[in-house]
């Protein structure tokens, strides 16, 4: 993931020095060059928003700056989905005119890796798995019909380190498949995301839903226990959230006073 980090670096260079009159080359140019460094099969989307282009030019000032790359093969995932965002990117006019430009600075980047279900599914050895995110419902005591306050926190977004995800797919069970469902918490703990399962549903295609003798929950659940590292984000971010969207676990860091050279990256 390094060599990610550096060969974005390197394309802000390329963004201000790819032409002066039209953001729509710029992004291409930007686009193009990123797809060859990391060899991917198609070009990433690149976005420079606000208008007008050249005021940002001439101010070497560009207000938000987005990158995005999906299916990206690092490390034991294959489909990666990489994003950043670069509000307030500052790079000298003068410098980069001159070709002498080696130095970004950034007010605030934000960073992100999206884990897709189908990488999730083949590190967990469950291949139809699917994933959703979860509301605090799914954990209601069943006798009081009340919900936990820490698990209520996680569900409105109180932590930032915490979500729930619906996590279904189909496992063995005494030998025959079974489609479930299972509710759980989604942590940041370091680098690296944990799911630990919480909740367990059965959707057995006879019987309906039923439940399980506590020995067969357990061996269940510990199926979809597992720790995720997706490795740096981008720009060498540090991670201080994760989220869940469909068909994606979202790990993502903010950072401020950021400075991208040549050579790394810098944090205030």
């Amino acid at each position: 993931m390094k060599k990610l980090a550096i060969t974005l670096v390197v394309a802000i260079a390329l963004l201000v020095a790819a032409d002066f009159g039209s953001a729509a080359v710029a992004e291409y140019q930007v686009s193009k060059r990123v797809a060859e460094r990391l060899k991917l099969q198609e070009n990433p989307e690149v976005s420079i928003n606000g208008f007008p282009f050249l005021t940002q030019v001439a101010a070497g000032d560009y207000r938000d700056v987005r990158m995005k790359a999906d299916a990206v093969p690092v490390g034991p995932f294959n489909q990666l989905g990489i994003e950043a965002d670069l509000h307030g990117a500052k790079v000298s006019t003068a410098q980069v005119i001159q070709g002498t430009a080696d130095e970004v600075t950034v007010d605030q980047l934000v960073a992100r890796v999206k884990l897709r279900a189908a990488d999730v599914a083949r590190l967990i050895g469950i291949q139809d798995l699917t994933v959703e995110p979860a509301t605090a419902d799914a954990l209601k005591d069943e006798r009081t019909g009340e919900v936990e306050p820490a698990d209520a926190e996680i569900a409105e977004g109180g932590d930032p380190t915490k979500a729930l995800v619906r996590l279904s797919g189909t496992v063995n069970i005494a030998g025959s498949d079974n489609k479930v469902q299972v509710v759980s918490v989604l942590s940041l703990e370091g680098d690296k995301m944990r799911i630990t399962p919480r909740e367990l549903e059965l959707n057995n295609s006879t019987f309906g839903q039923i439940d399980l003798p506590p020995l067969f929950e357990r061996s269940v659940l510990e199926q979809f226990k597992t720790t995720l590292d997706p490795g740096m984000l981008p720009f060498e971010v540090r991670p201080t959230g994760v989220r869940v969207e469909r068909g994606a676990l979202v790990v993502e860091g903010i950072a401020h006073g950021v400075e991208l050279t040549s050579n790394g990256v810098r944090t205030g």
